[in-house]
């Protein structure tokens, strides 16, 4: 079972905070493992500043922001147990709230994910540094597959083939998104995708992965962030 937290915290002075603003909820939350950690949110929407420049975001005293934190459900609670209030780009962090909500994928013959903050697809049949950019099922999921099931690589691309068969790719919008990520900058996926899908369980596992924890390499520090539904 996965699940979602939402953690609400807030600044005790005016702070300059990173650009992609996910080290915060890392730093306030220490070396929990097995978990994704996503940038902060103020009024629904991730605090990204998209540029190939050094700049940075503003955070102000007194006001609520919030940022996730997904994964299994027994290793988002396991995380929330070392979640501490601390000082972090000089301010002090409050902890005033914490939502905890299960994430569930009901079958659907259609489905479309919103990417939210950009997703960088790592190569699902070879170790490589640089990202592959497309909207084909196999490669946006690898993650997610090999994470829930536990897969090498080459197990893996066993399964891909068997994937092709049960998914189809549907008019999508694609574009691409550069941040700067510690002090570098980082070209990911944005978009829209939509695929026709023939149910099956494991397909819906993979989904629930990639909702609590998102697409792509990079989860834990707040790449890849989706939301998901049944096409309309």
């Amino acid at each position: 079972m996965y699940a979602i937290a939402e953690v609400y915290i807030s600044p005790t002075s005016n702070a300059i905070i990173p650009p992609f603003t996910s080290k915060v909820g890392k730093s306030l939350l220490g070396d929990a493992k097995g978990i994704s950690i996503s940038p902060l949110k103020k009024g629904g929407n991730y605090m990204i500043k998209y540029s190939t420049l050094p700049t940075f975001m503003e955070v102000e005293e007194g006001e609520t922001y919030s940022f996730e934190v997904g994964g299994k459900s027994e290793e988002v609670i396991k995380a929330l147990t070392v979640l501490e209030e601390k000082r972090v780009f000089n301010t002090y962090w409050k902890v005033k709230d914490v939502k905890l909500n299960e994430v569930k994928v009901e079958p659907s013959d259609c489905i479309e994910i919103d990417i939210l903050t950009p997703a960088l697809l790592a190569d699902p049949f070879r170790k490589d540094k640089r990202k592959r950019f497309t909207n084909a099922f196999f490669v946006v999921f690898a993650v997610n597959f090999m994470d829930h099931f536990k897969l090498t690589r080459e197990e893996y691309s066993k399964l891909a083939l068997s994937l092709e068969g049960k998914v189809r790719e549907e008019p999508s919008t694609m574009s691409y998104a550069k941040v700067i990520y510690a002090g570098k900058e980082v070209v990911g996926i944005v978009g829209k995708f939509r695929y026709t899908v023939i149910e099956d369980e494991s397909i819906l596992k993979a989904l629930e992965n990639a909702v609590a924890k998102g697409i792509g390499s990079s989860r834990r520090n707040g790449f890849g962030r989706i939301s998901l539904k049944g096409c309309i």
